[in-house]
């Protein structure tokens, strides 16, 4: 009866994880569409972009953790889940409706990722368009100047008429 009532607790415990997951999921979702936000805008700022890449660094790391904690659990209580479908009947219906919304999300996640690298690609090729301008704008303008700077002066004309 004990250890009925620890799997019931694991079991339950399973289902709270993978609506965790979901709301971490979601919550990446978002982010990403705030990335891709910026990365559509002409003028990113990259401190934002950077600070969305960190977050959703620290949300990934815990949903890493939400899946070992579930596959731990899991493997407690595979055996039991097998054998008395019908007494976790409920939480496995809410574990497979969770797990079909998880891998929805999944889905949607890396979908806009991938559109976002495309934009990625775009920003940097910009931003090194502008780099090797600015560079060649650069070595222009000092070999003006140096060219400028060995330039005669007006008082010592090439044309002296000695003559004169």
């Amino acid at each position: 009866m004990e250890q009925e009532n620890n799997n019931s607790v694991y079991v339950n415990m399973m289902v709270d994880s993978l609506d965790r997951k979901k709301r971490i999921l979601e919550y990446i979702l978002v982010k990403t569409r705030e990335q891709e936000s910026l990365l559509k805008d002409e003028e990113m700022d990259p401190e934002a972009f950077r600070a969305i890449i960190d977050e959703k660094g620290e949300q990934i790391d815990e949903l890493n953790k939400i899946d070992e904690g579930f596959d731990t659990l899991f493997s407690y209580v595979e055996k039991e889940i097998k054998e008395n479908r019908m007494t976790y009947r409920k939480q496995i219906e809410q574990m497979q409706q969770l797990i079909g919304d998880v891998s929805e999300l999944g889905i949607q996640i890396q979908a806009l990722e991938h559109q976002n690298s495309g934009h990625f690609k775009v920003y940097l090729a910009n931003q090194r368009k502008l780099i090797r301008d600015f560079n060649v704008n650069s070595r222009t303008t000092t070999s003006y100047y140096q060219n400028m700077a060995n330039v005669p002066k007006t008082e010592q004309s090439y044309f002296f008429n000695k003559t004169k």
